[in-house]
């Protein structure tokens, strides 16, 4: 009980079948729709897209600018779902504001 309960349950493995498989949804979504868009369109189209979505992860803003990743969410069509996240956040994506001066030191280690 010192590590708490995370830690006793990652030792005991998934307690649903159904567990591991949500897990992985969206990664198991997007990888059988790459494989669909292949064998339609050809091994152009999946390429094209894996190269715009790493061109959105290069995209940079400031430390104390939160990326809403809208451009990515246009590519794989996420941008109309919603979610848990849009209704209920966490707190890394509360829409607030830092001080920037304050944030940018200390993403430069300065602070």
């Amino acid at each position: 009980m010192v590590s708490g309960l995370s830690a006793t349950r990652q030792s005991i493995g998934v307690s649903h079948p159904l567990e591991a498989s949500e897990k992985n949804f969206i990664k198991n979504h997007d990888c059988m729709n790459m494989v669909m868009l292949r064998n339609i369109q050809g091994i152009h189209a999946p390429m094209r897209i894996a190269m715009e979505l790493k061109a959105t992860e290069k995209i940079g803003r400031l430390p104390f600018l939160p990326s809403s990743n809208v451009m990515r969410d246009v590519l794989l069509g996420r941008d109309e779902d919603i979610g848990f996240e849009d209704i209920l956040n966490t707190p890394e994506f509360r829409e607030q504001m830092g001080e920037p001066h304050a944030v940018i030191e200390k993403s430069l280690g300065i602070l």
